[in-house]
């Protein structure tokens, strides 16, 4: 009995590390397509996505920002690290497709809303030549491209807004397609009100990515894969506009 007491704390230490363990784990998830795999963690404000052949879509519930009265500009940020890797390793990603959709509400003259973010795909397996830093000549290749909504002016009425961003990996001459990358999304939010009984609210209701999978030679059989990315997000989108 006392052995056993003096590992108690030892034991109840190892429990409590355990759980720790579990819970820090617990919010990375795998899920695969058609012919990619995509991980990420289901924790932040964008949470647990949708994957349908080579395309992932999240669709978050409480991804909004609101300023009322006098508040001024408030604002919400979140970026989210997604893990991509194609199942077949004689495959590979050449082009990524981002489409982002919400909502807004305007009520007061000195009311505005707006939202932007980046897109960015970091190799996982291939360095580019860093003509940035003469002291790094090669880095893991990176492209990134900031994407925003256009002007969202319409008031009272509950009204939609959108933004779209687009990568190809051939734009960069020592990399052109992959099989291992990080994407990461990084979405801002604003709003802002300046005078009491005002209003300003925006809210991202759906974030999409389809990716352009192909082989390392195509051949035509296996022409069908560059679209299906492309024609699931763009099924997706029509589901949500109706």
């Amino acid at each position: 009995m006392n052995t056993l007491k003096a590992w108690a704390p030892l034991l109840a230490a190892m429990a409590l590390f355990s759980l720790v363990s579990s819970n820090a784990n617990a919010a990375t998830v795998t899920d695969c397509g058609t012919d990619v795999c995509f991980t990420y963690d289901n924790s932040t404000r964008f949470g647990t996505a949708n994957v349908v052949q080579n395309a992932i879509f999240f669709t978050p519930s409480n991804f909004k920002i609101r300023s009322r009265n006098s508040n001024g500009t408030r604002s919400r940020t979140a970026t989210l690290n997604i893990t991509i890797e194609t199942i077949n390793p004689e495959f590979s990603m050449s082009q990524f497709f981002l489409e982002e959709q919400g909502d807004y509400k305007l009520d007061g003259e000195s009311t505005s809303v707006s939202a932007d973010g980046m897109l960015a795909v970091t190799s996982g397996s291939k360095t580019c030549t860093n003509t940035v830093n003469p002291l790094f000549p090669s880095m893991p290749c990176r492209s990134s491209n900031l994407f925003s909504s256009p002007d969202l002016l319409v008031q009272g009425a509950l009204s939609d807004w959108s933004a779209s961003s687009f990568i190809d990996l051939a734009d960069d001459p020592d990399w052109g397609s992959d099989t291992s990358v990080v994407m990461t999304l990084q979405n801002n939010l604003y709003a802002s009100s300046f005078a009491f009984g005002e209003i300003a609210l925006i809210q991202k209701k759906f974030a999409g990515v389809g990716i352009r999978v192909m082989p390392e030679v195509p051949v035509p059989a296996a022409v069908w894969l560059m679209g299906s990315a492309l024609g699931v997000l763009g099924m997706i989108r029509r589901r949500r506009t109706k």
